[in-house]
Parts: C-alpha cells; sequence; structure tokens
C-alpha cells in the first residue's frame, strides 16, 4: 500500500494503465519521467486511489492526488518564530499531534458548504486550511495548481463519439477486476440498484471469498431486499440482509474528528452496523457502487437535448427531447420548452440553496477549478462532468471510511476519462434513466433489476428523527456555533421549530444537515479546550 523508492513516496493503490497491472513501487526510471514532466506522466499512466510526492531538481516538495478517488490530502502553512512551518496531512489528528492546533472554524467557508450542498472545493472550512483536490499536483507550501493536472475537460470530445454497450461492459468490468485482485476478502454493500448490481456482476468471476450486504428499513419503501437477493442469486455470491439500525442522535459529538464536515449523522449507526459486517466477514476492503449515477449518465437536464441537435442534428435532438419528456414524465412540447429557454439562459453551473441562510455571506457564484474552464466542452458535456463531483463527498464522509479501504471502482480514472466522451443524450436513449449501462449489463443481471427505475428510500427515518429531537435541535441550531457566528435566518428557522407546525420534508433534511455541521463546528472550535 505504501512504497518509497528512489526518492518518491507512493501511498495506496496504483495500477499501471496498460494492463491494469499494480504499481507497489516506482522505478529510478519512472520517477526520473514524474519529475521532469512535473507529474504529467503519473497522471498519464498510473491509476488508482493514491498519493504521491517526490522531490524536484530544485529540492521543492511535489505532492499529486489521483484522479477522483484519490485519499483527500490538506495543507496548512503558519508564520512562526522561527520561519513559516509547512504540513500536508491526512488527519487531523497527526496535524495537530505536531503542534498545529486546527482549531478555527471559518464561517465563510462553511457558509459556502451549506449554501452549495454537496460542493467540496479547495479551501477547508478550517482557517487557512486547502484539500489537495482529486488530480490536482502542487508543490508543498504553495497553494497554486501545477497546469499538468488532471482535467475532466481534457477528455470531452467535440464531436462526441457514440459507444457501443459492450465497450462499456468491458471497461467497467476490467477496472473492476483489477480492483477485486488488490484484496483478498471484500464485501460489496449491494442495495440492489443498478450501479451496485454492475458491480456484483463485475465481481461474478471473482475467486477470493467476497460477499454483499444489504440493509432494509422497517419502512417498505427502504426494504430492497428482493432487489439484492435477485442479483446474489444470479451471480453466485453469498449475501448478508441486515435490518438498518435505528436512526442516530443529530446532536451527539463526533466520534472521530474530522478536517471537514462528513455524512449525515442520523446514518451514523448504518455506518457502523456496515462496517462491523465487513469486519464478520474479515473483509479487508468495502467495495461500493457510490458514483454511478453520475458515472452512467442518470441526467434529467435539458443540455443533452442541445447537444443532440448540435452534433446529430433535427431528427436527433427530436429524439433526445422525447426521452428527456419520458425521463421526466412531462410531454415532448414541455422538453424542447426546457430546451430552448436553457440555450438562452443557462442555469448556474451548481444549485444554491439560500433557505435558513442569512446573508452575510451570501453569493451565487461557487467556487471549484473545474467550473473555470466549462467552456471547452458542449452544455451536455458540461452536465455530466460537473455532476461527478456529487460523488466526491461520499467517498469519505462517513466512519467506515476511515476504517477500512472503502473502494468506489466506478469512480475510476480510466472508466471516467472513457465515459466523459460519451454523447451525453446516449445515456438517457429510449427514455430510460442510465441505459447505456443497462443495456451493457443486461445479460449479467436479472431483468426485475434491469428495468427497476426507482431506488429504495431511507429518508422516511429522517421526519420521525426531528420530530424526536425538534426542542433539542432548537436550542442547538438557535444558540448554537453558526448562530454565533451569523450564518443563519434565525427567524426563519425559529419559526419552523414552533410545535404547531406541521414539518416539510425539505426543510427537515436541510435542518439536520445543519445539526451536522453545527456538531462538527463545535468539534473543530472546542478541540483546544479538551488539551488536542
Amino acid at each position: 500500500m505504501a512504497g518509497l523508492s528512489h526518492g518518491a513516496a507512493l501511498i495506496g493503490w496504483g495500477f499501471y494503465r496498460h494492463g491494469s497491472g499494480p504499481c507497489e513501487a516506482l522505478s529510478s526510471s519512472e520517477v526520473e519521467r514524474i519529475v521532469a514532466s512535473d507529474g504529467a506522466w503519473a497522471i498519464s499512466e498510473l491509476w488508482g486511489n493514491y498519493l504521491l510526492a517526490w522531490s524536484g531538481s530544485d529540492g521543492r516538495i511535489f505532492l499529486l492526488r489521483s484522479p477522483m478517488t484519490g485519499p483527500p490530502l490538506f495543507c496548512f502553512s503558519r508564520r512562526g518564530a522561527d520561519g513559516p512551518a509547512r504540513i500536508a496531512f491526512t488527519d487531523i489528528s497527526l496535524a495537530r499531534g505536531l503542534g498545529f492546533a486546527l482549531d478555527e472554524p471559518d464561517a465563510e467557508r462553511i457558509d459556502a458548504w451549506m449554501r452549495f450542498p454537496l460542493l467540496r472545493g479547495a479551501a477547508a472550512e478550517i482557517r487557512g486550511v486547502r484539500e489537495l483536490l482529486p488530480g490536482e499536483i502542487a508543490v508543498l507550501g504553495d497553494d497554486r495548481i501545477l497546469p499538468t493536472s488532471w482535467s475532466p475537460w481534457n477528455y470531452t470530445r467535440k464531436p462526441p463519439e457514440r459507444i457501443d454497450p459492450e465497450e462499456l461492459r468491458d471497461k467497467v468490468s476490467r477496472t473492476v477486476s483489477a480492483w477485486s485482485m488488490r484484496f483478498e476478502r471484500v464485501q460489496l454493500e449491494l442495495s440492489g440498484g443498478i450501479d451496485s448490481s454492475i458491480m456484483a456482476a463485475c465481481l461474478a468471476g471473482r475467486r477470493r471469498p467476497w460477499r454483499g450486504l444489504t440493509m432494509a428499513t422497517a419502512d417498505p419503501d427502504g426494504d430492497e431486499r428482493p432487489y439484492a437477493r435477485a442479483v446474489a442469486e444470479r451471480v453466485g455470491a453469498p449475501l448478508a440482509e441486515w435490518q438498518r439500525p435505528s436512526f442516530g442522535d443529530p446532536t451527539a459529538p463526533l466520534e472521530i474528528p474530522r478536517i471537514r464536515p462528513g455524512g449525515f449523522g442520523l446514518l451514523g449507526p448504518s455506518d457502523r452496523a456496515y462496517l462491523d459486517g465487513a469486519r464478520e466477514f474479515e473483509a479487508d476492503a468495502i467495495f461500493t457502487g457510490t458514483g454511478g449515477d453520475n458515472v452512467f449518465g442518470y441526467l434529467t437536464s435539458a443540455a443533452p437535448v442541445l447537444d443532440a441537435f448540435r452534433f446529430e442534428g433535427p431528427i436527433a435532438g427530436w429524439r433526445a427531447a422525447g426521452d428527456l419528456a419520458r425521463l421526466a414524465n412531462d410531454n415532448m412540447w414541455r422538453a424542447l420548452g426546457y430546451s430552448v429557454k436553457r440555450m438562452l439562459k443557462p442555469p448556474p453551473q451548481w444549485p444554491v440553496d439560500h433557505s435558513l441562510l442569512s446573508r452575510r455571506f451570501e453569493r451565487t457564484e461557487p467556487e471549484h477549478p473545474w467550473m473555470r474552464d466549462t467552456h471547452r466542452a458542449s452544455p451536455g458535456q458540461q452536465v455530466y462532468a460537473i455532476k461527478l463531483l456529487i460523488a466526491q463527498p461520499f467517498l469519505d464522509g462517513y466512519d467506515r471510511a476511515l476504517a477500512l479501504p472503502m473502494i468506489a471502482p466506478l469512480l475510476s480514472q480510466p472508466i471516467i476519462e472513457y465515459t466523459l466522451g460519451v454523447p451525453s443524450w446516449q445515456w438517457g436513449e429510449g427514455g430510460q434513466n442510465r441505459a447505456l449501462a443497462r443495456k451493457a449489463f443486461r445479460r449479467d443481471l436479472p431483468e426485475m433489476v434491469i428495468e427497476r427505475l426507482g431506488k429504495g428510500r431511507i429518508l422516511s427515518v429522517f421526519l420521525p428523527a426531528f420530530e424526536a429531537h425538534r426542542q433539542r435541535l432548537r436550542s442547538y441550531l438557535l444558540d448554537g456555533w453558526l448562530a454565533g457566528a451569523g450564518l443563519l435566518d434565525l427567524d426563519t428557522m425559529s419559526d419552523l421549530f414552533a410545535d404547531d407546525r406541521r414539518p416539510d420534508p425539505v426543510m427537515v433534511t436541510r435542518i439536520l444537515s445543519f445539526a451536522d455541521i453545527e456538531r462538527w463546528a463545535r468539534s473543530v472550535a472546542c478541540s483546544s479546550a479538551r488539551g488536542l
């Protein structure tokens, strides 16, 4: 997992681009190529889930985080009496152990986290901390990103080229197989949705032990066991079926300190149960279908219609509008109207949600390096690429990812670079979401899974959790760190907590997400008092 050779350190799991064999350590000639190219050789010839560090010819330390799924790496600098001190770290406890307090939540960055949900930019929510984003190359102590860094816009094509579903199947299968060979025992989180089911299909020929684990809620909306059972039977794998635990306490202190806010605290018990299942099976890695919605083009935007008109003409555009209408349960004319509206007035690059926030740090434009060069791609390609960012917070958002390797093979660099060149309208042809992926794996999976359009829902736990903790949440948020920093619209939020107010599901979810950020901010601000 870690290799130090010839002045370079590779930490994590690397693969060679050609043949997908494991890269355990780098040869002297490979390190020379990395140094000479400022990391470009590694971007083009390696892939995986790794961090790479090397010393340049001038003595500077260069850092590279592998594209899409590289382990989080953070940088921090400070000036002291003895001069500047710089650190790159993966764990906040490690940084604190070296004397860096990291105990100042950054109110402006926290506002951005809440205003642009799920967008994980470079500036972290602790003052002075910067995250090296996936695919970026930088010099330690310098915030500038090298031009040799990975960019999705280098892989979009004009015009895009239609692909055979069999090509997609081969690319995904080979990539998952390469990951599979790195671990002795694997547990797959198998919901029975199309993404995790494709993962199961790719693991079907694995000779080493593996199993699926599915979790069901007491509410029928969250019970996906019939689908998971059908997949497990089809691929010939054992399946563990567990009942999803009751929701957690949304105000409970964090168990593990984090440099950035994590996932929903209510799902903490489920997170622990998934980890318990992996440990019970003695798995040395957890595989997930995280990111599959985005990788396989679950697009409900009118942008693919514009692409179809542009690259294949009126007939293709008309068909794409019909596909959009079926995807959205709407009619053709409204789909065409949405397309014209989008052409005349493109929507924001990322959804913005001002609800329950004050205007202290109000803004409408998000910050992420991918958004600077969107002009290099067509509208549909832009939407496809930007939606890949939605998966980023989930890769390490829950504590089980800190306890065991949690691998999301569908987000691997070879797959992403391939899918970025797919015509955006091909993903939804026939009016079915992820249609191309369904065609690719039709012969590998049960028909009931291939034709399944809905998803199991666990949001049913959120409303009871809100009701059970309504009064505690009221004081927790209205008298908490976020309120003290002037980030919340206190009057509107106070009204939502009124006993006679029927909770709106959307606002309940938002309030609970604020509670997660509040508990994170308190854990950071209180670290000095605990002597960390």
